[in-house]
């Protein structure tokens, strides 16, 4: 039996795409499978099988931050050994109404995140890492009005007197202010029905 055909055999495909290792795991959560006379993590194997070999000194880390996820399609190599989506959702705790909250560092209710010595506000970088770059002379808005969500979803570029409207329009106050306006809490807008009013 192949290499390939082994790690197959033990893997279930799901619904969001991750094959889910069925075998023997680490404490850490990653799969193991011996190979070539040593043990070794299935995520790497399946990395050297279906894209390559993995070059000296970089990790192979999971797009969908999911450590028994062998698809291919969501390893890449890294030089760090958590990645950036994983750092961010590892401090994320995530609502019935979409939004996913910061539980980390915050500065003025904006979540933060330190990347390579600098403080970054948590809904810009989740922005540029999931959707795009921010266009220059953007800001990043949140529809759902929590300046702690950083569910992509939730976020969209606009020009200051956008911002400056929307935060009039939703008023920033109580929860319980029975005035309050919410953009994609609770009444199904979308970023684009949001954008049509502006």
């Amino acid at each position: 039996m192949t290499p390939r055909q082994r790690l197959l055999r033990r893997i279930t495909k799901l619904g969001n795409g991750c094959w889910m290792w069925n075998g023997s795991r680490a404490a850490n959560g990653y799969g193991n499978i011996w190979e070539a006379g040593k043990t070794c993590y299935t995520h790497r194997l399946a990395h050297e099988l279906w894209v390559g070999p993995v070059p000296k000194g970089m990790w192979v880390l999971h797009r969908c931050g999911e450590r028994a996820c062998c698809n291919p399609r969501h390893l890449f190599t890294g030089r760090a050994r958590v990645s950036l989506e994983e750092r961010i959702l590892r401090k994320v705790e995530k609502q019935q109404n979409g939004c996913w909250i910061w539980l980390g560092d915050s500065n003025q209710g904006y979540g933060q995140i330190n990347l390579s010595g600098r403080k970054r506000t948590v809904h810009r970088v989740a922005y540029e890492l999931w959707i795009e770059p921010i266009p220059e002379g953007l800001q990043i808005q949140h529809l759902c009005d929590d300046r702690r969500c950083c569910n992509p979803a939730h976020l969209v570029a606009g020009t200051a007197s956008e911002t400056a409207r929307h935060m009039i329009e939703c008023r920033r106050k109580d929860d319980d202010h029975p005035s309050r306006t919410h953009i994609g809490k609770g009444e199904g807008q979308s970023v684009a029905s949001f954008l049509e009013r502006i």
